[in-house]
């Protein structure tokens, strides 16, 4: 992870492709589950939570199963997806009023707060 110590990444989700003749994998990990998807053709490595400032690994020995297509395999890109919780926009909430009052919600008695969660969007490494 590239961020500060403090601060730390939820939901973490890499997705490993694999070539269409896997017939198998072993998968070595000390953090979080990984899995491999047949349907899928892909390695999927689930965290629960990461900090930051942290380097995690994964181990995975494929087997393949043998071909009689000369084709070479297009590796496509490996995808992660997670959750910061804090706005990386730097957009922040100053004030909040709640104006409703036919259902009842006074200034008063609502519990007012704001949870910044920052989405990874699109992140694909190319190797």
């Amino acid at each position: 992870s590239n961020f500060k110590p403090q601060q730390l990444a939820q939901k973490i989700e890499v997705r490993i492709p694999t070539p269409s003749n896997t017939a198998g994998c072993q998968l070595l990990c000390l953090k979080g589950k990984a899995k491999y998807k047949a349907s899928e053709n892909a390695i999927i490595w689930k965290m629960k939570r990461m900090t930051g400032g942290k380097t995690c690994e994964l181990t995975a020995e494929i087997e393949l199963l043998a071909t009689a297509d000369k084709k070479k395999w297009q590796r496509p890109p490996i995808s992660v997806n997670f959750e910061v919780p804090f706005a990386m926009s730097g957009l922040q909430v100053n004030y909040l009023k709640i104006l409703e009052p036919k259902m009842g919600y006074d200034d008063e008695s609502v519990v007012k707060w704001v949870r910044y969660i920052g989405h990874s969007g699109l992140y694909e490494i190319r190797y």
